[in-house]
Formats: structure tokens, sequence, C-alpha cells
């Protein structure tokens, strides 16, 4: 898998992560949210390294 191909995954990545840690974080599960928040960061970090390689 090239960068290209990379790039739409982690944005997808982000969204279904942000969503799930606003989801989570309304209904008080406040373990699964941090576990949302942490792969969010996650998927912003490597689309970073991803869009500076370029």
């Amino acid at each position: 898998m090239n960068d290209r191909q990379r790039r739409p995954v982690y944005l997808i990545g982000m969204g279904g992560s942000a969503y799930a840690l606003w989801y989570f974080y309304s209904v008080g599960a406040t373990l699964a949210a941090a576990a949302f928040a942490l792969l969010t960061v996650f998927c912003v970090v490597r689309l970073r390294k991803l869009s500076s390689d370029t």
C-alpha cells in the first residue's frame, strides 16, 4: 500500500474514532472514550508524518 492509498485510510480512521470518542464520552463510558482518543491521536500523528514526507 503506497502513501496515496494510506491517506484516505487515516482520514476515515480519524473520523470514525472521533465519532466513537464523542459517542462514548456522551454516554459516560470514559474508558472507551479514552481508547478512542488515543486512536484519534495516533491517526493524526501518522497522517502528519505521511504528509510531511511527501
